[in-house]
């Protein structure tokens, strides 16, 4: 049974974005696309996040991929619209409901090779890239 949020094969989506943390935090290069990983992760995984989580997380991805933005440029822009004090939005669903109807992505963490930094950075830049794509399309449902 494939996903129902991403499409991966086998439901192995979780398993391997775990994995990709492990590498992202335990070998020397990997961590360089962190920021993609879980924005795009969480962005092909709704079920994760409110409608405004969403937005939010669809908009992080454009503001490092179209916009150029680096992560700590990022994380200091943002730093007061996320603070919990502050936020006027939640990111968290607590209902686990998706948001959005896409069933199959371009590309999914699937498609990300784990053999070496070089590979595994293309490959994860590559699949932020065409999740942006198909989300800058996607009707929310919620």
């Amino acid at each position: 049974m494939n996903c129902p949020e991403c499409g991966a094969a086998d439901k192995k989506c979780e398993t391997r974005y775990h994995e990709c943390l492990v590498k992202e935090f335990s070998e020397s290069g990997y961590g360089a696309v962190h920021h993609l990983t879980v924005a795009t992760h969480m962005l092909q995984h709704s079920s994760k996040l409110t409608k405004e989580g969403w937005l939010y997380e669809r908009e992080l991805l454009r503001e490092f991929l179209i916009e150029g933005k680096p992560p700590a440029f990022v994380r200091n822009q943002n730093k007061d619209k996320l603070d919990s004090g502050k936020r006027e939005f939640k990111i968290a669903s607590k209902d686990g409901l998706p948001k959005i109807g896409r069933k199959e992505w371009a590309k999914t963490i699937m498609d990300v090779r784990l053999d070496n930094a070089a590979a595994y950075c293309d490959d994860v830049t590559a699949w932020a890239k065409a999740a942006l794509e198909n989300a800058e399309t996607e009707v929310l449902e919620v």
